[in-house]
């Protein structure tokens, strides 16, 4: 039977991409009834809010330990870490304003971040948590 205590980067990534989601859902919400709601702005927005409920399904499935999970976030965070480094590389087109800092250290810390969670993904703590069928799942017993 295995522990419920959850591993720490899996609650410290669940966490971070679940506030990273709604923020941006958020931002969106702001910017659409900002700027002035139209039917596509209303459209634009139903669209989003299906794909933020689908990405909060997504990391709820995560949270519980499915495996297929643990293989997406993989191919995730690899796509990210080669789109950051690509980002890296052309950061010196823009200009050095103190704002602009701040998204490069936030970036940065985030490309960290997601370096760390795919690292975590290949230990055998992470393969344990996200195998199937899980250990704390029994299937039940026929009575014929």
């Amino acid at each position: 039977m295995q522990s419920s205590r959850k591993p720490f980067p899996l609650i410290a990534s669940a966490l971070w991409w679940s506030i990273l989601t709604v923020a941006a859902f958020g931002y969106a919400t702001y910017v659409n009834f900002r700027v002035g709601s139209s039917v596509v702005g209303v459209l634009i927005l139903a669209a989003l809010f299906s794909l933020t409920c689908s990405l909060l399904w997504f990391l709820w499935s995560y949270w519980r330990g499915h495996d297929w999970t643990r293989t997406l976030v993989l191919i995730g965070l690899v796509l990210k870490l080669v789109y950051e480094l690509f980002y890296l590389f052309e950061i010196h087109y823009f200009p050095h304003t103190p704002a602009r800092r701040a998204l490069f250290t936030l970036r940065i810390g985030d490309m960290l971040f997601c370096a760390y969670i795919l690292f975590w993904l290949f230990t055998k703590e992470a393969k344990q948590y996200f195998r199937f069928p899980r250990p704390d799942w029994e299937p039940t017993k026929s009575t014929t």
